[in-house]
């Protein structure tokens, strides 16, 4: 028989989601939360209405309209936002767990898988009771029931085809006229065996489509004057559509194996993270495993929406991974990375305890995957969203040393050092070079322009800054990149076209702020810099622009 949740139950959940600061210094919401719970605990959800919160919370009058006031769904939504970053640190232990699904402002409550009831806590003996199970104590309990059920499925499970539950992708040995075609699909073979997220198949002896392959690869090594030439495309099995496709030619004097991991395969692994995430997207995220929840949530260029509501998604999923691998340390460094770019980008996310959950994350996938350059790479951009910029170059090196074909993160050493600083002319030309090297398509662009234009910004050069901002915001944008263009904007005389980029964010992003950026998040990025002022005063200036337009 389930245990009826108690107002004590929502009780001991507001005061730990107050200590955690995932509210902010917001009491009204808090108040808000505890309204919503308690009507729910008493019975009384089907009257928590628009009408009946903005009296009872908003002090609002009679009159209210919600139809023309939209104070109850915009609080809602930011009570969302507060509950997700609170799910996503340690002060989670709570009883019980509450959110309030999109579309209604009735709370969902329940336990947690890990509550014990009062009566049975009750009839154990007193020498073996504590006031409270710690959160060791339910993760080695949680992996002793994990690992007699794998056990028991060991055993007497029947047993299926990991291609069933995997993304399947079938690599045909590149044709060529020497054996440079079969090398070619072993070093292609090497690079995607770093997307856990699929399973690498071999074409079947009769050269047909494997049963289970959702993509194949396939191309040719020829030989065109004399200079080899690789050919590689990317298919969807299922439409027989071409993905993507990249041709390139050896130099005089390059090998094969660099020219194929370098140049093809990074494209080709990005590619393939994109269309391993857009299959994923469709199917539940209870069933899949931690490395394909990884995928869903880690940074991945291409497939991902700009909003506060998707970056708290992908927060979710990485705390469904953990309950799957309590020490996936790739779960661990995307929390890191999402938790300390919420609290850099976005007020109600920047509180003492959520950067300590970030520095703890990003901590504990150092200690549980440091040769894991993927991991490594998540934690860099942590360090970096946390202001600690010498650190961040330091550990994007270290995925270089991991994976030398990691061509973005060489890109990134290249320019993290001058996230306050101004770049030299070698330093911006190289990282000019690297961008105009990228497909015209990759994803990846919109990274390496934004960049491109930050270091303009920071050498004056305002109109060559904007047009690569703009050209990145076509692409890809995030709160970094779109406050930057209204910097820019603001620069160059335009403010009200800066309060349009700002107001048109407002949607996705309900609390950002000019204001934050310059008091906050540009301060924390240069605080390791001592002649970092002209660049905080660009925000400075911005927000004071902004204040009677937005």
């Amino acid at each position: 028989m389930t245990p009826t949740i108690t107002l004590q139950d929502v009780d001991a959940y507001i005061e730990r989601i107050r200590a955690s600061g995932a509210m902010g210094k917001s009491e009204r919401r808090l108040r808000l939360l505890e309204h919503l719970a308690k009507a729910e605990v008493l019975d009384k959800g089907d009257q928590l209405k628009a009408y009946t919160i903005a009296l009872d919370i908003f002090d609002k009058s009679e009159d209210f309209d919600p139809s023309t006031d939209s104070i109850v769904r915009v609080e809602v939504g930011r009570l969302r936002t507060a509950i997700a970053v609170f799910e996503a640190s340690t002060f989670a232990d709570t009883d019980i767990r509450i959110d309030i699904p999109v579309g209604t402002y009735r709370p969902n409550i329940t336990y947690r898988a890990t509550y014990t009831p009062t009566a049975q806590i009750a009839a154990e003996p007193r020498a073996t009771r504590q006031r409270k199970t710690s959160w060791w104590t339910v993760a080695v309990t949680a992996i002793a029931t994990t690992l007699l059920w794998i056990g028991w499925l060991e055993f007497y499970a029947p047993r299926q085809d990991p291609a069933e539950n995997a993304i399947a992708v079938q690599i045909d040995d590149l044709k060529g006229s020497d054996q440079s075609g079969q090398q070619a699909g072993l070093i292609l073979r090497r690079v995607l065996a770093r997307n856990k997220a699929i399973t690498v198949l071999s074409a079947p002896e009769d050269a047909k489509l494997h049963p289970h392959a959702e993509f194949v690869l396939r191309g040719a090594i020829l030989e065109v004057d004399d200079q080899k030439q690789a050919s590689v495309e990317l298919i969807n099995a299922q439409t027989s559509r071409t993905v993507w496709a990249k041709s390139v030619a050896l130099q005089s004097g390059e090998r094969l194996e660099e020219t194929l991991a370098k140049t093809i395969g990074n494209e080709l692994r990005v590619r393939l993270f994109g269309v391993t995430k857009n299959v994923l997207e469709g199917r539940d995220p209870n069933r899949l495993s931690p490395e394909q929840l990884f995928v869903m949530a880690t940074w991945v260029p291409g497939p991902a929406t700009n909003a506060v509501e998707w970056e708290l998604e992908r927060i979710e999923l990485m705390q469904m991974a953990l309950e799957k691998s309590p020490k996936f340390g790739a779960a661990h460094s995307v929390l890191a990375d999402k938790l300390a770019y919420l609290a850099n980008v976005y007020g109600p996310s920047d509180t003492p305890a959520l950067r300590d959950q970030a520095h703890w994350h990003a901590q504990r996938a150092l200690e549980l995957a440091p040769l894991d350059p993927d991991v490594m790479f998540n934690v860099a951009q942590s360090q970096w969203h946390s202001g600690h910029i010498h650190d961040s170059e330091q550990t994007m090196r270290r995925v270089v040393a991991l994976d030398r074909s990691h061509d973005l993160a060489r890109f990134l050493a290249l320019v993290i050092p001058y996230t306050c600083r101004v770049a030299p002319d070698d330093t911006l030309a190289e990282a000019i070079g690297f961008d105009a090297n990228l497909s015209p398509d990759n994803p990846i662009r919109w990274l390496t322009l934004t960049w491109i234009a930050w270091l303009h910004l920071h050498r004056e050069e305002y109109s060559a800054a904007l047009e690569a901002e703009t050209e990145a915001a076509l692409i890809f944008q995030i709160p970094y990149t779109f406050m930057r263009r209204a910097v820019l904007l603001n620069k160059l005389g335009r403010p009200d076209a800066a309060a349009d980029v700002i107001r048109s964010q407002q949607v996705n992003w309900p609390d950002i702020s000019p204001e934050h950026f310059a008091k906050v998040t540009i301060p924390r990025l240069c605080s390791e810099e001592d002649s970092a002022a002209p660049f905080i005063e660009n925000y400075v200036t911005l927000a004071k622009a902004m204040t009677p337009r937005l």
